[in-house]
């Protein structure tokens, strides 16, 4: 009898691609729809943003006793026609709201259940933090999409090794960038290193034999790490470092250019929100269309033209959680002329950080006092600095040094300040061993103190 097997039977098996699971499909379709904004026009992104902020103005007012409050006077059918003009006539939302109305702010619909809802805490730095609401996958899906979405505009490499180091961070070893790096088989190890667990000296032994082709970590440490691996002579380089919660002058880029002869790459984000504008491979800082709405208005939150320093408002398009709208980080910032990479997000000129670190002249002008450091922070016999105000009157400048300042030097100091408006102040130069930043991620390098200067700090 004969054993032949049916050709179904003998045939090989069916090759099936290897497909990708519903989450990792999820991510990257949503990466593609931001992809596109790339190739889109302006009018066509606002068009998409009037629905989205339509939307969540609809979300707001059904389900945020807060939001009620403050939409119930607007008519709906302005809401459905011109959003944008609604959003132009509401308040800003201060930091202040947010503390006093977290619940009301609260936008609970019946299908939301409290295990999908995460909060974040802003680093605590102007004060006490504040507290926002996400809905976990949401938020998670759309941060990720633009963390690969930036990592792709900067042609950085997966499959090498990133070293992350920053102040609070729990240590860890692991064979990727993440599990969705895991998922698409691109395994890159990456380290994570808690800043405060030992010295410069003991960060660049560990850098040295790690050998990542990334760092990540603030602008402030990297130079830091930058002039001390100067000092010592040590050879030390990256593709790039990544920065971390910090704004970048150009003493950090020229540091560690000279160092690690790598670029810094500039991003903003903030914890309230996450991503909120990322580099494009010529490093001007696009906003996040797809999912961030960002102002810049002057006193009267009238928009403010390129060129022009304002405050910046926020609105996260995804916020359904507890709708972030026109919210004020507290920064100031500078549009900037359209990009030649031919990408429309707007471009963020500049960010002059936080509306504290402003001083105000007697005529009226403000200067943003971190950038009077740009200068400052290449002379070579400056580890670090921190301007201080007295009473509205006296301007400090705390320096770390190396070693004793010249005549020269201070003759040098005294002319930068003087050149950049602050001649009307009387100014003093105070050289100390260590300057006593608190103990957070973000180094103020402005602060104000209300009693008179006496001659010492």
């Amino acid at each position: 009898m004969s054993h032949h097997k049916s050709t179904a039977e003998s045939a090989s098996p069916l090759q099936v691609p290897s497909m990708y699971p519903p989450e990792l499909a999820q991510l990257l379709l949503l990466k593609q729809q931001i992809n596109n904004y790339e190739h889109s026009s302006l009018n066509n992104i606002r068009q998409v943003q009037e629905k989205q902020l339509a939307a969540l103005f609809r979300h707001a007012h059904q389900y945020s006793q807060f939001w009620q409050n403050r939409l119930n006077s607007i008519d709906c059918q302005l809401i459905k026609d011109d959003p944008f003009k609604v959003l132009s006539a509401l308040p800003v939302l201060s930091r202040n709201n947010l503390q006093q109305h977290f619940d009301s702010l609260k936008a609970r619909w019946k299908s939301l259940e409290e295990n999908q809802i995460i909060t974040a805490k802003s680093s605590g730095s102007t004060g006490e933090p504040v507290r926002v609401e996400k809905e976990v996958n949401r938020y998670m899906c759309y941060y990720t999409a633009t963390s690969l979405l930036e990592h792709e505009w900067q042609q950085r490499n997966p499959r090498k090794t990133i070293a992350i180091l920053g102040i609070g961070m729990t240590p860890a070893k692991r064979d990727s960038w993440g599990k969705v790096y895991e998922m698409l088989g691109m395994f890159g190890r990456s380290e994570i290193r808690a800043a405060e667990s030992g010295t410069l000296d003991d960060h660049l032994d560990w850098l040295a034999a790690l050998k990542p082709a990334y760092l990540k970590c603030s602008p402030v440490l990297a130079m830091e790490l930058a002039r001390r691996a100067i000092e010592q002579k040590r050879t030390i380089t990256f593709d790039q470092v990544i920065s971390h919660w910090e704004r970048i002058a150009p003493a950090h880029q020229y540091w560690v250019k000279c160092a690690f002869a790598a670029p810094i790459i500039n991003r903003y984000s903030c914890e309230e929100l996450g991503w909120l504008a990322i580099s494009c491979p010529q490093q001007h800082l696009h906003v996040c269309s797809p999912t961030v709405l960002l102002e810049i208005v002057d006193n009267n939150n009238q928009p403010c033209p390129p060129g022009q320093t304002g405050r910046v408002l926020v609105t996260a398009l995804q916020s359904f959680a507890m709708p972030l709208i026109r919210y004020e980080l507290g920064d100031m910032a500078e549009w900037g002329e359209p990009c030649s990479c031919g990408r429309p997000m707007p471009v963020l000129k500049k960010i002059w950080g936080r509306e504290r670190h402003l001083i105000k002249r007697p005529d009226g002008k403000q200067i943003p006092m971190p950038f009077l450091g740009d200068e400052i922070g290449q002379l070579k016999s400056i580890r670090a600095f921190r301007f201080r105000q007295y009473a509205e009157k006296d301007i400090v400048l705390e320096l770390e040094v190396t070693q004793k300042l010249t005549t020269s030097d201070i003759q040098q100091l005294t002319r930068i300040v003087n050149k950049n408006g602050l001649d009307c102040f009387p100014f003093h130069i105070a050289e100390v061993n260590r300057i006593d930043w608190p103990k957070q991620r973000k180094r103020d390098e402005f602060i104000r103190i209300e009693s008179p200067w006496q001659g010492n700090l």
